[in-house]
């Protein structure tokens, strides 16, 4: 009796030591710890904080801030705010319908993100996704749900459900495996972020089923090409997105248009709490003394340098593209134009009729005034003076509006951020910055092409797909199957989306357009006989670059001046966060830092688990 009673105690014991081992290898999230130990709920006196850039990152700073009594004003070059999440009205077929730069999934692992909407009300067009389909050339479809099952069931979890998965794919002597379920912020990048995720991959022992299903699928979700997108930076992303998260591939689509069911709330609410919200507002350049930013200086600048171009190359009819600008003759003279868009600053093209922005698809007519798409207005009119032969181009713009601040955070996309450090000449004040500012860069272009059926596609298809093993294709978004007014509609409405299109492919937004189309018919076989009665082509660059040896260069929120912080989905985070949620994130720790300068009481920022759940094992 006594020993089946030891047997016992040492059977519970066991178990209970399982139980206990297994409590502690699950992903937790976790509150970032604080900048400073304010004890005020509000500033004590007045603070003026101005914000460059009011895409998530810049409004969710000025949310923090403004909520504890800051004054804030933020500026945005374009006529909306959003960034990167912006939408407008476009016309199909006499109706209004919403567009956007491309589809967005709002993971449940995006804690500031979805905390800031929650705030505003802004997260109320929601529409949760039960499952994140891969779908391959050659291997069958996969479809990944959203589950909470506790590590490391979860993991076989997937594999017991996969038509392609077994447990030979992802044991045994694999490298690359350890890596991603190790992954540790200083041993991580210490060892890997040198090498692309290719080459991870191919040295990693990790080829076949997992890397073709998983690895390069969810990879190139980053925007980045997979070759150049570093692998220490991969395994943070895997991290973030599926091992070192408790909340699983949950994620919601948006019911109706970015800017009716997020961005208006959240300007509202922004608006409620005093925050002076500026759009069509380019900022010129930070303005220094005595070591600190003492303001910004409005206005946009014309060009980088000044343009010439000899009179005689000027043809007599029609507009001559001389390099960010256009000319032509006039009766009186001549006459240029900024090739910029009025939109959102995207360069402009010279087409048949007019002028074409192939960002937002935005036209403009043979005068250089706004006939479709989302630009507000006409081409900015520049300064073109007449010397001998020469035409001089775009001369210095007068001085703008100063706004002066007590703090200043650069919330811009990372281009844009580049071309204010020039402007306000950087590295004269904050020479570590500007140099950390010049070595981060965009990941190549990618397009988004937005078509009109004559008819539906089968029910069963999902809101969302991602896509392997396309020469174009990396993503599709099935409109009709989540947002109005398109659900209500017989007829499918399909986006499909290219990313980091390689230097020799890259082209016109009508090239890709055809591409696109193409495997779009092969993909969903339904449409082979379909007929486009409308499409929506764009063309953009501006995600962030994550190349091997980028990690160690790349800024962080506080910067060598004192008063001044970057934000945005380029700045380093001491957590892993990425795309929307790392924006959200960074404008809120540049906000906590300001009040803490201020001893008030900071904003919680919640992250998902710091390391792997085999960081200790594997380290």
């Amino acid at each position: 009796m006594r020993r089946r009673r030891l047997l016992q105690v040492g059977i519970a014991a066991g178990a209970m030591g399982l139980v206990g081992g297994l409590w502690a290898a699950q992903p937790r999230s976790a509150l970032w710890p604080a900048v400073g130990r304010g004890k005020r709920t509000a500033v004590a006196r007045s603070v003026h904080v101005v914000i460059v850039g009011g895409g998530l990152a810049g409004m969710s700073a000025a949310a923090t801030l403004a909520a504890r009594g800051v004054r804030v004003t933020l500026c945005e070059r374009a006529d909306a705010v959003g960034g990167k999440l912006a939408g407008w009205p476009i016309q199909v077929d006499g109706a209004e319908v919403p567009m956007e730069h491309g589809f967005h999934g709002f993971f449940r692992q995006y804690y500031t993100l979805l905390d800031l909407l929650g705030r505003a009300g802004a997260d109320r067009d929601m529409v949760p996704q039960s499952r994140y389909p891969v779908l391959t050339r050659t291997r069958p479809l996969e479809g990944f749900r959203a589950t909470r099952l506790p590590f490391p069931v979860n993991l076989l979890d997937v594999l017991a459900r996969s038509p392609t998965l077994g447990l030979a794919d992802v044991a045994g002597e694999r490298p690359g495996m350890e890596a991603l379920l190790s992954y540790d912020p200083a041993r991580t990048f210490a060892k890997l972020d040198g090498l692309d995720m290719e080459s991870w991959i191919r040295e990693g022992a990790l080829e076949g089923a997992f890397a073709d299903v998983v690895l390069r699928p969810f990879g190139q979700a980053s925007l980045n090409a997979l070759s150049k997108f570093s692998a220490a930076e991969a395994i943070r992303f895997f991290h973030f997105y599926m091992l070192g998260n408790p909340e699983g591939l949950g994620f919601s689509a948006l019911g109706r248009g970015p800017h009716v069911s997020v961005l208006a709330p959240l300007r509202a609410y922004l608006e409620g709490l005093g925050v002076t919200v500026r759009t069509a507002t380019p900022v010129r350049r930070v303005r220094f003394e005595g070591g600190r930013a003492v303001g910004v200086e409005l206005g946009a600048v014309a060009f980088d340098d000044r343009v010439s171009v000899l009179a005689a190359q000027v043809p007599a009819t029609g507009w001559l593209d001389v390099g960010g600008a256009f000319v032509r003759r006039t009766a009186t003279g001549f006459e240029a134009r900024d090739a910029r868009c009025t939109h959102m600053g995207c360069p402009v093209g010279l087409v048949a009729d007019g002028f074409l922005c192939p960002c937002h698809a935005g036209r403009y007519d043979v005068n250089a005034a706004p006939v479709a798409g989302p630009p507000p207005r006409a081409l900015a009119a520049l300064d073109v003076q007449v010397d001998g032969d020469q035409l001089r181009i775009g001369a210095a713009p007068p001085p703008g509006e100063v706004l002066a601040a007590d703090a200043v955070i650069l919330a811009t996309e990372i281009g844009a951020l580049h071309k204010l450090a020039r402007a306000s000449d950087l590295a004269a004040h904050a020479p570590a910055l500007a140099s950390a500012v010049a070595a981060g860069g965009e990941a190549d272009p990618y397009a988004v092409v937005r078509y009109w059926f004559d008819r539906p596609v089968n029910p069963d298809r999902a809101a969302f797909y991602t896509v392997s093993e396309y020469k174009w294709t990396d993503s599709i978004a099935v409109y009709s199957a989540f947002q109005e007014p398109y659900t209500r509609g017989p007829v499918a409405v399909i986006e499909s989306h290219a990313y980091a299109i390689a230097p020799e492919d890259v082209a016109d937004a009508a090239r890709y357009a055809e591409a696109l189309l193409a495997e779009l018919r092969e993909i969903f076989p339904e449409l082979r006989d379909a007929k486009v009665t409308h499409q929506e082509a764009m063309t953009q660059s501006n995600f962030t670059r994550f190349a091997p040896n980028d990690f160690a260069r790349r800024p962080e929120v506080a910067t060598e001046i004192p008063n001044l912080f970057l934000a945005g989905d380029h700045v380093k985070l001491p957590f892993p966060a990425f795309l929307m949620e790392a924006a959200a994130a960074s404008g809120r720790i540049a906000a906590n830092h300001i009040l803490a300068g201020e001893d008030v009481v900071e904003d919680p920022v919640r992250t998902v688990a710091l390391r792997g759940q085999l960081a200790d094992v594997f380290g």
